[in-house]
């Protein structure tokens, strides 16, 4: 049993940890990785509802790629050092410390360490960690809603899941970031299906437009 991610972070946030400006890439190595898998929580959250704000899914989304692919390679989780070695600003810390450690400790409330023997597998922590990169990149798709509603829903939802599970070593919550991921990918599929169906439609109704407007 580790201590709970909640309590390492406030005590960190006290200045009860080793000294020095506090950075997002510092924060994620005080809590020895397990910070990082909080920040791509933090990200998907704007993605809940299925109408999000346009482009931010495409810079938080890359993020959270980053992140993961750092993970499955066995990297530290951090972030490029022009946005990860700057000192977090004042209203960051105040969100962290407010709204994040609620949420931390609401989600530690039903997330918790459960037939983690598997999860600690190399291979296992490469396959999870290669799940989240992959779902951070169908977010990170330029793809506007409307009219392409959840598709960055969905893969913010198993990003959450996964992240959750991988942090508190949750073997039994996982298996629903699985289900979520594989029900993202079949939602993508359907939308890749109708865009390549209908794209040479799209494009012609366009070129039609285009030369009536000449």
């Amino acid at each position: 049993m580790h201590e709970p991610l909640s309590q390492r972070l406030a005590a960190i946030l006290e200045g009860n940890a080793e000294p020095g400006p506090l950075t997002a890439n510092r924060l994620m190595d005080l809590t020895e990785g397990r910070g990082g898998y909080l920040f791509m929580i933090l990200l998907s959250l704007p993605f809940v509802a299925w109408v999000s704000p346009p482009g931010l899914s495409t810079i938080l989304g890359t993020i959270i790629t980053i992140l993961g692919a750092r993970m499955a390679m066995e990297r530290p989780p951090h972030l490029p050092a022009r946005y990860g070695d700057r000192p977090l600003p004042p209203r960051m810390m105040s969100l962290i410390r407010g709204s994040g450690l609620k949420f931390l400790r609401f989600l530690e409330r039903g997330v918790r360490p459960r037939r983690t023997s598997w999860m600690s597998w190399r291979a296992v922590h490469t396959g999870n960690a290669l799940l989240v990169a992959f779902m951070a990149f169908l977010l990170a798709l330029p793809l506007p809603s409307p009219p392409f509603y959840g598709t960055n829903a969905l893969p913010s939802y198993a990003i959450m899941l996964l992240a959750a599970s991988m942090m508190e070593e949750d073997g039994l919550l996982i298996w629903v970031g699985y289900a979520m991921s594989l029900g993202t990918c079949i939602y993508f599929a359907l939308w890749a299906d109708v865009i390549v169906r209908h794209l040479p439609k799209w494009l012609h109704a366009l070129r039609v437009l285009l030369e009536a407007g000449q």
